[in-house]
This record gives structure tokens, C-alpha cells and sequence, in this order.
């Protein structure tokens, strides 16, 4: 069995070691405290606050705002998730303090709760402060302290523009809800909740998610490999280089690598194998990627893949004929914000997916 895992929430031995950081949201929850929790895509923000919550042993529920339409289909995924946390013969009674009644289906063998609801648009505003207050009054019925994770919260502003003025006047009444609010377009977050015009503003204490060290990051390769009889102390440390310790690339290397060892002794060879394929396999994905950028975007991308980390300078201006070192610097900003480019305070600017800039070095060379 492969001991690696990505793509999805990873839970128990194929977590990577984040004990402090665990130790840390369970404490401040159980406090009552708010949180708001950043980090680049693909940090493993949803798998620690999953993990947190099971240590914390409280009665929770997560809404992934990415997956949200608009408000009503947000109404309907957070009373169904409400309702989920009370017990079944309680439901009717929830629903019939609800204004605006919806329409349930219920799965008879599981319990489980589709909730549709369907109205017009002047009924918002009701439908929402129902569906927002709905947590705190099975709270306290059940008299339980409920934690609700928001995943990607930044969302909330391409749901809808007034959405954050309606959570915030309805969420700090709450005595029995603690709040926590993941997001990974940093600027963003900082926004709604740094900025004192927002309504959020210093809603919930800040924790950034920063990379696994070195040490504790290898100590896992290692266990993990050695789990299935093989050894990859010898290259671990390039293991970690080629990913720059990010934990989703980290675990889809090796998850490669684990498929093309035949030795239980790893060798360095294994790693460029394990990098060729993963390109080759993604080749489809990262050519749209490719031809999704302005040729402005592609010169940009092209330098920073190359190892010149400063696209606001005149070299790198001149040496990729650029327009100008506010239009590079225009770019950089917007491919941040989308996640194609990453950069960390103190850190160089970086292309987030490293497969994605080995296709690009490796395609541009097959072109000279």
C-alpha cells in the first residue's frame, strides 16, 4: 500500500506532523476563541483543522466556500450541516422556527439530510439570519460548544458583496459558536479581516500555517517509506529540495516515487524519474495552464522558471522584454493572487507548482 496520499483531506499516520500547530487550534477553540488560519494553497490548512477538530473532540461542521453558488445554496448546505449535529427525532423541531421552510429529503438507512431551499430574492435577508442562527440554537439545546470552519473563506466575496456585513451581525451575538476561517489568498484575507473598514475586522486571532521544517518534514519521508521495508534516507534531503518542503508536492513526489521503486534501497535516479512522470502524466494540464497566460504572463513566468527571482528589475525587464517594471510587477501581483506564483515575506517569488515549472524548463529546452 502506497504510504503516501494528496489530492484530498489526509487524516491519521498519512498526516504529516504538525503536533504544535494541533496542540495550538485545539486550545484556542476550546477557549471559545475565533481563528483565522492562512497559508498558500495546498499547505494543508483543511487537513489540520480536521485533525484538530478529532483531537478536540467537538461537535463541528466545515462549509468549503468554493463550492458554494450563491447565498441560497449557502443557506442550504449550512442548515443541512446544522441539522446533522442534532439528534434525528430533534429535526422537526429546529425546522419549525425556521421562517422560510425548506423542502427535506431524508435518507431513511442513514439519517442523512438533503435540504433545498427555494425562494426569491427579497427573502434573503431572512434566510440567512435563519440559517446562521440555526447552529446557535442547537448549541444550545444540546448545550455544546460548536465549531464551524469556514474552508476558503475569501469566497465570500465573489458569493456575494453584502454576504460579509450579514455574517458579521449575526455571528458576534453567538456565545456557543466558535468561528474558524481558512483562506489561501493571503492578501485577501488580510483584507477582510485586517482592514478596519471590513466588517471583520479582528474578528478571530491570526495563525499563519508556515512550511514543515526540514527535520521534522524528513523524519516523516523516512517513516513513511520505512513503513513499507524501504529506505530513502539518501535522498530525502533532495527530495525536500525539489518541493522546497511544500507538503501537497512533498507527498505527490513521493507518492511517485513509492510506484517506481523496485529497490528497498533509494537511490537519487529515482527522483527524475519520479519528476518526468508526473510531468508527462499532467502534460494536458499544464498546457492549458500554459495558454491560458498573456505573453506578458509567459515572459514573466519564463524568468522566474529560469532563476531570476526580481522581475521588477531593469535586468530582468531588458533581458525578457517587458514593457515596463510596473507592468512586470502588475503581473506578478495578479498571478499571485491566483496561485500561479507564490511568495512568503523574506522569500524569493517562486512558481507554486514545481512539476509545472520543470515542464516549462523541460519543454522550453526541447525547443533550443
Amino acid at each position: 500500500m502506497n504510504p503516501f496520499r494528496f489530492g484530498n483531506v489526509v487524516t491519521g499516520e498519512y498526516f504529516t506532523n504538525r503536533e504544535n500547530e494541533i496542540k495550538e487550534i485545539v486550545s484556542e477553540v476550546k477557549a471559545g476563541q475565533h481563528i483565522v488560519l492562512m497559508s498558500p494553497r495546498r499547505y494543508g490548512k483543511s487537513s489540520l483543522v480536521n485533525e484538530a477538530m478529532k483531537a478536540s473532540g467537538m461537535k463541528w461542521f466545515r462549509i468549503n466556500m468554493e463550492l458554494i453558488a450563491d447565498e441560497v445554496d449557502l443557506a442550504n448546505y449550512y442548515v443541512r450541516n446544522a441539522l446533522s449535529l442534532s439528534k434525528f427525532e430533534k429535526i422537526k423541531n429546529y425546522l419549525k422556527s425556521l421562517k422560510i421552510q425548506p423542502y427535506i429529503q431524508i435518507q431513511p438507512k442513514t439519517n442523512e439530510i438533503s435540504v433545498s431551499f427555494s425562494t426569491e430574492r427579497r427573502n434573503i435577508s431572512t434566510l440567512l439570519l435563519d440559517s446562521f442562527q440555526l447552529p446557535e440554537t442547537i448549541a444550545k439545546n444540546i448545550k455544546k460548544e460548536i465549531v464551524i470552519v469556514f474552508d476558503e473563506f475569501q469566497e465570500i466575496r465573489r458569493i456575494s458583496p453584502m454576504l460579509e456585513r450579514k455574517m458579521r451581525g449575526i455571528f458576534q451575538y453567538h456565545q456557543n459558536i466558535t468561528y474558524v476561517f481558512i483562506g489561501s489568498q493571503e492578501s485577501m484575507i488580510r483584507e477582510i479581516f485586517q482592514n478596519k473598514k471590513n466588517p471583520f475586522y479582528k474578528f478571530g486571532r491570526h495563525i499563519s500555517l508556515h512550511k514543515i521544517p526540514d527535520a521534522e518534514f524528513s523524519d516523516f519521508v523516512i517513516k513513511r517509506f520505512s513503513s513499507q521495508k524501504i529506505d530513502a534516507r539518501e535522498i530525502v534531503k533532495d527530495i525536500l529540495k525539489f518541493t522546497d518542503c511544500h507538503p501537497y508536492y512533498t507527498q505527490q513526489l513521493c507518492h511517485e516515487i513509492y510506484i517506481l521503486s523496485e529497490k528497498k534501497t533509494l537511490t537519487k535516479g529515482i527522483i527524475n524519474k519520479a519528476v518526468d512522470q508526473i510531468t508527462t502524466e499532467h502534460h494536458a494540464d499544464y498546457s492549458r495552464w500554459w495558454n491560458s497566460l498573456t505573453n506578458t504572463e509567459r515572459k514573466v513566468i519564463i524568468g522566474i522558471a529560469s532563476g531570476n527571482y526580481n522581475p521588477t528589475s531593469q535586468e530582468f525587464i531588458r533581458k525578457y522584454g517587458i514593457k515596463s517594471a510596473s507592468t512586470s510587477g502588475s503581473v506578478v501581483s495578479k498571478l499571485i493572487v491566483l496561485g500561479t506564483l507564490a511568495k512568503k515575506s523574506g522569500e524569493k517569488i517562486r512558481i507554486e507548482d514545481p512539476f509545472w515549472k520543470e515542464w516549462i524548463l523541460k519543454n522550453r529546452r526541447c525547443e533550443n
